[in-house]
């Protein structure tokens, strides 16, 4: 392929609910300008629709793949190993590219060929208000990506370009079923050269409806996905921090259980959360367990 031609990458379960938002996404992708496009569409998981699966397919423009479990970390490992151009992105199935994103991005890697990656701004798009991803002195997260990281998520979904020799298949192999943006940008600020641009290029949608991040699996999978984030080679104090927040992704687990009054899940996540950094602040919540001990 020519050095224009730019992968993305999109994983989608192609349910019916789902199907104008797809078809908008793919459509903000066709729409790049100034670059040869080739979707990789990943279609994740026993709910997809026949009929809109028999279109994407049928549509040369694209390469399709059809997963049958729903596993969007396998998803994203399947679209990399599908990637043989030089350059790569991915876009979440209801968000969109902003015109001449991609170009944007491609521009920035080729003046400055010492950067892995670029990543840009985003605008976040809820049902009455937009707002940008991040805003304020850009060179500071990218003098210290990694830890700005601890601070706030910089990695959104579609806001990124990647170059393919130098951000392999083992970026994506381990990722967990969720905050998997947390964990790539981990990954980035920890082995690459970061490039990063204040202007937005990607529409975030943080209401769709039937989102994974708005599910309980999502709300009660943190714990585990944080867990993932301290296999990953990383500073001691950066480890540190993760420990803080896996403690408080358990406390929020023994919260939720012991309001579901299942007492062996809740204390099981407390003990978990009592572990580690700042573990003390949490030993408040054991006036909870007593209290519902002595209820009737």
């Amino acid at each position: 392929m020519d050095q224009q031609t730019i992968s993305v990458i999109i994983p989608t379960k192609a349910h019916p609910s789902r199907r104008a938002l797809l078809r908008r996404a793919i459509d903000s992708v066709l729409a790049q300008e100034d670059v040869r496009v080739v979707p990789i569409v990943v279609i994740n998981g026993p709910e997809r629709d026949p009929e809109l699966r028999s279109e994407i397919i049928a549509d040369r423009r694209f390469r399709v793949v059809t997963l049958e479990n729903a596993d969007l970390p396998a998803a994203l490992r399947t679209g990399r190993e599908m990637v043989d151009s030089k350059w790569f992105a991915e876009l979440d199935d209801d968000d969109v590219l902003m015109p001449r994103a991609l170009i944007s991005r491609l521009d920035a890697l080729e003046k400055q060929p010492e950067f892995d990656l670029v990543v840009t701004n985003g605008v976040m798009r809820g049902s009455d208000s937009d707002k940008l991803n991040f805003d304020g002195d850009v060179s500071a997260i990218e003098a210290d990506p990694l830890r700005a990281m601890l601070r706030q998520n910089w990695l959104l979904p579609g806001s990124w370009l990647c170059r393919s020799d130098t951000v392999g298949i083992e970026f994506f192999t381990g990722i967990p079923r969720f905050r998997e943006c947390t964990y790539l940008g981990l990954q980035f600020a920890s082995r690459l050269r970061i490039k990063f641009l204040d202007c937005p290029t990607v529409v975030y949608h943080t209401d769709t409806p039937h989102s994974e991040s708005k599910s309980q699996a999502y709300f009660l999978g943190v714990a585990d996905a944080t867990r993932r984030m301290l296999e990953l080679r990383l500073p001691p104090d950066v480890l540190d921090h993760i420990r803080r927040w896996l403690g408080d992704a358990c406390s929020t687990n023994a919260h939720y259980y012991l309001h579901e009054k299942d007492l062996t899940k809740a204390w099981g996540w407390y003990r978990q959360s009592l572990r580690g950094p700042g573990g003390w602040r949490r030993s408040l919540l054991a006036r909870r367990f007593a209290y519902a001990l002595l209820r009737p």
